[in-house]
Formats: C-alpha cells, structure tokens, sequence
C-alpha cells in the first residue's frame, strides 16, 4: 500500500517599513526613484567609529505590524549582528534581532476555499535593516547603496501550513493587515515585499518533521504556491525512489516551473551571531503600546463588518469593495457624492472594476473621481437621466473632463419627464404592436410583465432610451387596462 504524505510549511517574510529615512539613520529611504548612490552615509555605508541609531517611527510602524497580526509585544528586545561577507553588505555584518525579538506568539486566521479553517502561528516579528540592491548587466555586476539600512521587519511563520493554497491565503491576509496600518507598501512587484518558503514532507501521521529545503526568488503569490507544490512533488518522487532530501537552499525558475540549487547544507553559512555592541537594548513601555493602538487604522475585517452594517451590503459586496483599501475609500467617497450606498455599491462592481479589469489598472489609476461616479448616480436618482444613459454618460465620462451634469446638458442626454410627449410615444408604440396588445390581454399574472416588458422596451427605443420609465410605465399600465 502506497504511503501518503503530508507537506509542512513555513513562511519568512521581509516588509520594507515607509518611515521616509533608514532605520540607523536620517538617509532618506526613497532608494528606488532616486540618482543611484545618493542617499547614503558614513553610518549606512558602515564606515569605522560611525554609530547607528535606531530610527523612532520604525519602532512606532514595527509595532503597528504586530498588532495588526495579533502579536505580544515584547517590553524588553535586542539587536544582534549577523556576519557575513557579501558584496551588497558594506559593513561585513547585517543588524537584526536574533534571539531577543520585539514580538512573537502571533496568528492569522486563514479560511480556504472549502471552508475549512486554519490558524496559522507567526513565531515571531524581527526589526532588522536590508542590505544594499545587486544590479546585473551582461558580465559586469553594479550595487545601489541606496536600499542599504532600510528599515525592514522579518515576519517568520510557525511550520503550520499543509498545502500551497494555505500559504497562499496566509500571504493575502498578512497583505491586507498590513497594508490597512499604512505602515508598508507590501508590492512584491516594488520589492517592498519579500517571500521565502520553508518546505518539507513527511508520512502522514507521523510527528518528526523531514528533511526542510528552504526556497527563494519567489517574486509574487503565485509564485510561491507553484514553487510550493513542485517542491512538494520532487520532495516525495525523491524519497519513494530510495533518495534522500538535502538540507539546502533553492532558487525557483518562473520561466520553466522548477527549482534549482542555490546552497547546499555543506555550504551553509555560520553567521556567528551576537549582541550588537553599538546599540542598546529596545525597551517598549505598555503605555507606548496602547498610545500606538490608539492610533491604528481601521482593519480590513473591521471596515468590512461597517460597510455591511452601515450600508446595508451583503458581506460579499462588502469584502470585494474592501478587497484593496483604496476601493473602500473609493466607495466611501462617492456614497457621500451619491447618498446611495446600494446603488454606488452595484455600479463600482459592475462599471468600475469592468473598466479597471480591461485597461489592467488599479483604482488609484481609475480615470473617473469618486464624486464624478457620485454624481452620475445621483442624476439617475433625480430623475434626470434613465440608467440605460447613465451608461453612455459612464463611457463618455470615461476620457471626457467635463463634469457629469454638463455632459448631459451639452448632449442632449436628459430625461424625458413631459408626459405629453411620452403619452405620444406610447400611443404610437401601441398603434405598431396589436399583436403585443393582444398577448398583454390574454396572458396570466405571470406573463403579463414579460410582455409589458417587450412593450417598455419599445416605447424606450422610441425616445432613444430618454422616457421617464415610471412615467412610461404607469401611462402603459392605464392604456393597456
């Protein structure tokens, strides 16, 4: 009988911290969009006799980042010095925190798509500073010192996860969390966010963890959950043909789906680890927690559960609207334009995301403003405009800067609310269609909408789509009876 197997799983994650300067010192942090090799310091260069000192906003947003993730706190950490020679590190040495982190014992609730749920644990929240950024041209190698001493925290999970799809949920709420405190941009795309996944397999049922292999240059979700689950599958093939796993490091291959040797475990680094000597202790008070959490933003889970209360929306309308924090203050801002949050809810999920999903944008790219939306609605609202021109205003709005209420003025796109002309239209659409008439008269209750239906359709057409429709009808309801 063929054995099964379980994977387990374990994620570190790396989270550059927006504090505007480096984490020892006042160098701005602006390393990408600046001249290369401008932004750094005796102190962030590691030159001998300079002292760092720790920057007080990265403290303030590292605490953020465990709260949002459910962490203690720790009162009391310490800075250690990890060695290690490479080129990118100018110092011969990377400052983080070893063994006396900031925070631990964290969790994030993860439910997958069965329903089932998992909580998975974050072992601890480490302060520590990036190194500086390789540049590969041809045969020659360049380093931006820029991105050396940036502020980064290190979120390392328990081995807790079971299958990629578990890592991939655990890495889209730990986004989410933190980037509901503002603290971090976490794009893997901008490099502000960095995964590595911890892989091994074992017999199912059995307790001793296998042999682990840890993977990097994983450069988005879905990178991950591939790597994870060829991972997974050359881990098992290997031991079912009488191999063994190699504690080592990967590097996984987009391009071809695989991963590669990187680092074998004879080839593993000794960092030699040890408390840094330049710095004191990180001493946290209880009364700086609570001031800091005093000043947290909403949370996801948290705006979801208003918008569903405080707008009458389903929790599925509410969790695709708070899907990116800037979608919700989207929202939020033309329900105040609108004063409809059911209708702005329909037309953002609809119009919007439709528009956002063709052009590949996001909503902050989004060519139409929150009160712009606001205002199209609330012309339909008014009676100005039928939701069939609402439409034609919505595409027309979409590459045109003139406010909504001018472009229906300037285009002749306003509701038709004189009775008189509409009775005619009716008339005349009763006069063409005696066989729908007839159909109206001899249908039961249930197909009587159906053809008064085909009959406004008619009448619609006629006034190119500008009838009042309740004026249209309630004149089609007397005539008809």
């Amino acid at each position: 009988m063929a054995r099964e197997w379980e994977s387990v799983i374990g994620l570190e994650v790396h989270l550059q911290l927006n504090t505007g300067t480096k984490v020892w010192c006042g160098c701005s942090a602006d390393y990408d969009n600046s001249p290369i090799n401008t932004h750094t310091c005796p102190i962030c260069l590691g030159h001998p006799g300079a002292l760092p000192k720790l920057n007080e906003k990265v403290v303030e947003y590292a605490i953020k980042a465990a709260l949002a993730l459910n962490c203690d706190v720790n009162k009391v950490s310490r800075f250690d010095r990890k060695n290690y020679f490479y080129p990118d590190l100018t110092k011969g040495y990377q400052i983080t925190q070893f063994d006396h982190p900031y925070a631990e014992h964290g969790h994030i609730d993860v439910t997958l798509k069965s329903g089932k749920e998992r909580k998975v644990g974050i072992t601890k929240i480490q302060i520590e500073e990036d190194t500086g950024k390789s540049m590969h041209a041809g045969d020659e190698s360049f380093i931006n010192y820029n991105r050396a001493s940036m502020p980064l925290i290190e979120i390392v999970s328990e081995p807790d996860m079971r299958s990629s799809e578990e890592a991939y949920e655990y890495l889209n709420l730990l986004k989410d969390a933190i980037k509901y405190t503002e603290i971090s941009d976490v794009s893997m795309e901008l490099g502000s966010l960095r995964c590595d996944a911890n892989i091994s397999v074992r017999p199912k049922g059995e307790e001793k963890f296998g042999t682990r292999v840890e993977v990097k240059n994983l450069n988005s979700f879905k990178a991950v959950a591939r790597a994870i689950d060829y991972e997974i599958g050359r881990q098992i093939e290997t031991i079912e043909e009488g191999g063994s796993i190699d504690q080592e490091t990967r590097l996984w291959d987009d391009e071809v789906q695989v991963t590669r040797v990187m680092r074998s475990k004879e080839e593993a680094m000794d960092y030699r680890f040890f408390p840094e000597p330049d710095l004191v202790r990180l001493v946290i008070s209880d009364e700086q927690i609570e001031a800091i959490r005093e000043t947290m933003p909403e949370s996801k889970v948290d705006k979801m559960a208003r918008f569903a209360r405080d707008y009458k929306l389903s929790t599925t309308d509410a969790a695709i609207l708070c899907e990116e924090m800037e979608l919700a203050d989207y929202y939020e801002a033309a329900v105040k334009a609108s004063n409809n949050p059911k209708t702005t809810a329909n037309w953002i999920m609809t119009e919007v995301l439709r528009v956002l999903k063709e052009e590949n944008k996001d909503i902050t790219e989004f060519s139409i403003t929150s009160e712009d939306l606001g205002e199209i609605i609330k012309l339909i609202d008014g009676g100005k405009i039928s939701s069939k021109i609402a439409k034609k205003l919505f595409e027309i709005k979409l590459t045109d800067e003139r406010t909504p209420a001018e472009i229906v003025e300037a285009e002749g796109m306003a509701q038709v609310a004189d009775t008189g002309a509409i009775e005619a239209m009716v008339d005349e659409v009763l006069a063409n269609n005696p066989k729908l008439i007839e159909d109206y008269k001899e249908a039961d209750e249930g197909r009587k909408p159906r053809v008064m239906k085909g009959l406004m359709g008619q009448v619609m057409k006629a006034s190119k789509g500008k009838a009042n429709p309740t004026i249209v009808t309630e004149l089609l309801i007397k005539k008809l009876s």
